[in-house]
């Protein structure tokens, strides 16, 4: 949680009246005296200890949680790609299932699956993240898949941002999904932690995976690189034929296509 996205997702939920816990390899959340000071209990929110590189951590810690956000990455405190990425999803993805946990939302990366896209191979130079990304989305996806029919109460959601900024947050009628990893833009980790909190309640995210950026920062994947790095809005407009829009968080979701 002490990752600038996860500690954007304990502040939503603790923000909106959710119990959190917010985990860290030392059990101590950096923020934890400024957020409860703005909570009307300090019940809302509490700190422990989680390492997703080491499984006998974790069931202690999930257990009994309706969700679990994994939005985990390689540091040079916390591991490699390889351990945390792949891993160390996959060990939280295990847990979660053995413990019940209704949904997992896991926070990957825009242009996972392709390759050759700029963004991809820029990012892969650190420890081939990008390869264990999908690497680790892949064994999830095939882990739910292979559940025996009685445990259909149990999903994950794969949410894929497009380059991460710390502007404030624009809201769910400012942001567009998309499914296909062929296009993506700018959005900021606020955003991103307003879309993994608000997808737990959505059945139609269940099952499923998405990339996120606000709407007028889309742009093809060839492109994307550069219009964020000059902090571009939308010139030529690509459709995907894929995109979803919405005033609410419900309408967001609406239509997303499930995961074969």
């Amino acid at each position: 949680a002490n990752g600038r996205t996860g500690t954007e997702c304990v502040k939503y939920l603790a923000s909106n009246g959710m119990p959190v816990v917010a985990t860290s390899r030392t059990g101590t959340y950096a923020d934890l005296d400024a957020v409860s000071s703005t909570l009307s209990s300090s019940s809302l929110l509490r700190e422990a200890a989680c390492d997703v590189t080491k499984p006998e951590t974790l069931k202690s810690t999930i257990q009994g949680s309706r969700a679990v956000i994994f939005a985990a990455s390689a540091s040079k405190q916390g591991g490699t790609p390889a351990a945390v990425d792949n891993d160390g999803l996959v060990n939280v993805a295990k847990a979660c299932i053995e413990c019940g946990v209704p949904r997992l939302v896991i926070v990957s990366s825009g242009a996972v699956t392709k390759p050759s896209s700029p963004v991809y191979l820029f990012l892969n130079i650190f420890g081939n993240i990008m390869e264990e990304k999908i690497r680790g989305e892949d064994a999830v996806r095939n882990l739910y898949k292979s559940l025996p029919s009685g445990s259909s109460s149990l999903s994950y959601t794969v949410v894929r941002p497009g380059g991460l900024t710390l502007d404030p947050p624009r809201g769910v009628a400012a942001l567009e999904l998309n499914q296909g990893d062929t296009k993506s833009g700018r959005i900021s980790r606020s955003d991103v932690a307003a879309i993994c909190v608000e997808c737990l309640s959505s059945d139609a995210a269940a099952g499923t995976t998405f990339e996120c950026y606000d709407a007028d920062t889309a742009a093809a994947l060839a492109s994307v690189g550069m219009s964020n790095i000059m902090k571009a809005k939308t010139k030529e407009v690509f459709v995907s034929g894929k995109e979803r829009r919405g005033d609410t968080w419900g309408g967001l979701f609406t239509g997303l296509e499930k995961d074969a």
